[in-house]
């Protein structure tokens, strides 16, 4: 496929108007696309790429020497930028139309988090009927050097030229750009150094120190110095005590030592290593205190291993399990285990236990002895249960009293009736020795219109038995609010 660069119709109609009016092109932006995923081939009648990936300030215009008519448009893209193939290239005038279109190769461009470590510098070329048409950027605000140009054309004789044979580059002051050459001769080196001197006892060969540390030590037996080593001459430092070194030999009684941080470093602590991940800090509580930070232990006795804590979210936070009666490992979360140990179950009897299952249930706190809710054990439960009572009532004495009644009107009526009674019967009224007929039928009479009175006797006084129904729900609970249970572990 060939790869090249065109006018656009825009270009063309711009170039003839400005050598027509004398007014430059003034090239201001370049872009590069991808093509929308395929190979491309410039078309003179495009306004714009066929899919923009990066747009940016043209670095710089400039001619070549052996052609004014030839001239080289350049876009830095930074590291930064990234993550698709270019395969079009454009430069847009000062009024943002697309002045020269182009095709690359298919190149990808990686982003820094892939493994780009510099900046893509990309060129397009064209060639103008007269050089004038073309304004040059040469704006040091604006271009950017690329490595390459400024490896083959940059030397340090350039940046700061000056010196001698054997002479060294030193600042003159803090300020920037002041520097000086000067001979080594003239550069003094100042050297913090601390001693401390102590006497030997016999047959001693541990030597703690008091003032310095074995970081860049000297020392020195009756002003001569030993070096450090293993001979029996030399002496060693401590590999856990940073403030003890061991002799190869023991002296007489009475021998001087001397121990001097007399190396450039010696006085000054050892700077922290990045492999070490601040485990070389030589005191961990002072740093704290200085970062204002708590320790591990100090987190741990805010918020202790077995604490509850109730959470207004559906899932455990960071540190915490919930408190649903689950088996856990015992190894895997030690601490835990040591702290309420089997208290709310077992788990498997070897590996596991429980965790307190709190889903549903109102906390009280353990009796511990008091006699309030004695005989229960820390962790026990207990079912609900109102506390033993009675409901008395009463009813209104009504006193010593009757009560009044009536019938209903029967109206005028006679009331019928038969009389039996034997032979030989004797009844008043009726003359005696006759005898009685076997029955007697006849009209009792008419009673006339009238009522009857009813009277009810008194029951004196007394009292009625009342009876209370049942209410209310299945369970005894205040008014409240559920929340998730947790357990620190």
């Amino acid at each position: 496929m060939a790869f090249k660069t065109i006018h656009t119709q825009y270009g063309l109609i711009a170039m003839a108007r400005a050598e027509a009016s004398g007014t430059p092109i003034n090239l201001i932006h370049m872009a590069v696309g991808d093509g929308n995923g395929s190979p491309t081939t410039p078309d003179w009648m495009q306004t714009g790429l066929i899919r923009e990936r990066y747009r940016n300030t043209v670095n710089r215009v400039y001619q070549s020497p052996n052609d004014p008519t030839h001239f080289t448009v350049e876009l830095v893209i930074p590291a930064s930028a990234g993550g698709w193939v270019m395969r079009e290239i454009g430069v847009f005038d000062a009024s943002g139309s697309l002045f020269a279109v182009g095709n690359l190769p298919e190149t990808y461009k990686p982003t820094a988090t892939e493994g780009a470590f510099a900046d893509a510098v990309v060129r397009l070329e064209f060639v103008v009927s007269n050089a004038s048409v073309v304004t040059l950027m040469v704006d040091p605000n604006v271009a950017v050097a690329s490595q390459a140009w400024v490896i083959n054309n940059m030397t340090a004789a350039q940046v700061i030229p000056g010196g001698t044979v054997g002479q060294l580059l030193g600042k003159a002051s803090n300020a920037d750009g002041d520097f000086k050459w000067e001979s080594p001769s003239a550069i003094n080196v100042t050297v913090d150094t601390v001693a401390e001197k102590q006497i030997l006892a016999q047959d001693q060969t541990v030597v703690d120190l008091s003032i310095t540390t074995t970081y860049g030590l000297a020392v020195y037996i009756e002003g001569l110095r030993i070096d450090i080593g293993t001979s029996a001459i030399e002496w060693t430092a401590d590999q856990d005590i940073p403030t003890r070194l061991h002799l190869g030999q023991s002296y007489a009684a009475g021998t001087r030592i001397t121990l001097v941080n007399n190396e450039p470093a010696g006085s000054a602590p050892a700077p922290l290593e990045r492999s070490q991940n601040l485990a070389d800090v030589f005191d961990k509580a002072k740093a704290r205190d200085n970062l204002e930070i708590f320790s591990k232990s100090e987190t741990r006795q805010m918020a202790p291993v077995g604490i509850i804590g109730h959470f207004a979210r559906s899932n455990a936070p960071a540190g915490w399990l919930k408190a649903n009666g689950a088996a856990i490992s015992r190894s895997v979360y030690a601490e835990l285990y040591a702290a309420v140990g089997t208290t709310y179950g077992g788990g498997d009897g070897f590996t596991t236990f429980n965790v307190p299952d709190l889903r549903g249930e109102f906390v009280r706190g353990w009796d511990d002895g008091r006699g309030v809710d004695g005989g229960r054990e820390l962790g026990s439960s207990q079912l609900g249960s109102n506390q033993s009572h009675s409901h008395g009532a009463t009813a209104a004495d009504a006193g010593n009293h009757t009560h009044t009644g009536s019938t209903n009107n029967a109206g005028a009526h006679t009331h019928s009736g038969t009389l039996a009674t034997a032979y030989g019967g004797n009844q008043t009224g009726f003359e005696e020795g006759r005898g009685w007929p076997d029955w007697i039928t006849g009209n009792m009479g008419s009673a006339g219109d009238h009522n009857h009175t009813l009277a009810i006797e008194a029951a004196g006084s007394h009292n009625h038995a009342i009876t209370i129904n049942t209410s209310g729900g299945t369970e005894a609970r205040p008014r409240n609010i559920a929340l998730l249970a947790c357990i620190k572990f």
